[in-house]
């Protein structure tokens, strides 16, 4: 990005997160002067790496798609892009009580090449439409076969949601959109991350973005927003907190952001001294197979240095599974005696007692991208009374889009920005 002359002129960005961290990075870039206010002590929200006797453990995501900015950002940063390794190339889907990595029979398979076949020469038709659920799409275009076993499971597993409830349009649209721009590709497919976690892109990511001038403020709460600030400003909270400073401001866009729906996650990363036999990035539970996880990640198949002593897995649960509150009030030894059965009956696993663990618990986590917030979007996105908003309920799933997102604030906040 060109940097422009725009010395002086003030953005304040609440929140500290990913979304608060890319809207800094770009704004700096742009040459606006930047401030950061954070409530918490640290920045990177639910991004964390902690690092215990057996490995490294990831709070939250452990990885982000790469794309050309995401490459562009680490060798911003000064930091080596971490590839996943060879053996997380094996994926597995859980059905009929076995792994496979392949779940799909033959007439599910030959539906989802005749999709293939429309998606590349008759791409309209199987695009979808306004207000139709992510199952239902699926359905209509895949079978009821691919739906179950790889969209509901992959959506379950990925964005901890409920398929019948999730927007196919938000989800999926932007693959259908027309346009003869070509995008360069990066040079590693696939996820990647810092060689020593996600923390360690954030840690980093707030150090050089210090060194170069933006301000933080850590221990800071913003509070409500009464009259239209003297400066422009960038809310990177989640949804909830937005819709607590917008109130007195713009009670529409508060209303609507008080409607996004949070899902709790749970991260069990649990060590053992011996694998089990699978071995791969993970697997996903599909809905229809009734098992309490959404999903389980292979730590050592997945970034190299990531387990110093043995052998660990992390399980996730929660999101819109209906049993997702009941999982968080566990006790530690319940999820752990839970993990121990999950992992004989669903992994081939023997009855072994684990070297150690740790369990994250977010009771209010990642947005649900519901047919709801497909029916809103429009009137919460954009820049209004000198405030624009960035983050994961804006449509922008997954960390790359994030910043895919926070790429374009500088534009929308030099063109409708005002400084009294």
């Amino acid at each position: 990005m060109e940097k422009v002359n725009l010395t002086g002129k003030r953005v304040t960005v609440v929140g500290a997160g990913f979304s608060g961290l890319a809207a800094a990075h770009f704004l700096q870039k742009a040459g606006f002067q930047v401030e950061v206010l954070e409530e918490r002590a640290r920045p990177g929200g639910l991004i964390g790496t902690h690092r215990e006797p057996f490995g490294l453990v990831e709070t939250a995501a452990n990885g982000l798609l790469n794309s050309i900015l995401v490459e562009e950002l680490f060798g911003d940063l000064g930091l080596k892009l971490t590839p996943t390794l060879r053996g997380a190339r094996k994926r597995f889907i859980f059905r009929d009580g076995k792994l496979s990595r392949w779940p799909l029979g033959l007439k599910g398979s030959l539906n989802l090449l005749s999709f293939l076949a429309k998606f590349m020469f008759k791409r309209k038709s199987v695009a979808p439409r306004a207000g139709e659920s992510a199952s239902e799409w699926a359905t209509r275009v895949l079978g009821e076969e691919a739906s179950q076993y790889l969209v509901e499971a992959f959506l379950q597993g990925i964005y901890a949601g409920d398929a019948g409830r999730m927007s196919a349009t938000l989800l999926f649209g932007r693959f259908f959109e027309a346009t003869n721009v070509k995008h360069p590709k990066p040079r590693v497919r696939g996820t990647v991350s810092a060689p020593e976690g996600m923390g360690q892109l954030i840690a980093i990511w707030r150090e050089r973005l210090a060194e170069r001038g933006v301000q933080f403020r850590f221990d800071s709460k913003f509070g409500a927003l009464r009259e239209r600030p003297s400066h422009p400003v960038v809310i990177a909270t989640s949804a909830k907190a937005a819709s607590q400073i917008l109130e007195g401001l713009d009670p529409e866009r508060a209303e609507l952001l008080r409607e996004v729906e949070l899902l709790p996650l749970m991260s069990v990363t649990v060590a053992f001294e011996t694998p089990t036999s699978v071995r791969g990035f993970g697997c996903l539970f599909p809905p229809r197979e009734n098992r309490f996880a959404l999903g389980v990640l292979m730590n050592d198949c997945i970034f190299p240095g990531r387990v110093q002593k043995g052998y660990s897995e992390t399980w996730i649960f929660g999101g819109a599974h209906p049993r997702s509150r009941e999982m968080l009030a566990k006790s530690d030894r319940e999820v752990i005696e839970l993990i121990q059965s999950e992992r004989v009956n669903a992994l081939g696993a023997t009855n072994a007692e684990p070297v150690g663990y740790r369990i994250t618990r977010w009771p209010e986590a990642i947005p649900h991208y519901t047919l709801e917030l497909e029916r809103n979007l429009p009137r919460i996105r954009g820049m209004r009374e000198n405030v624009a908003l960035v983050g994961n309920y804006l449509g922008q799933i997954g960390l790359a889009k994030i910043l895919e997102t926070a790429a374009e604030l500088p534009a929308l906040i030099q063109s409708q920005g005002r400084w009294n």
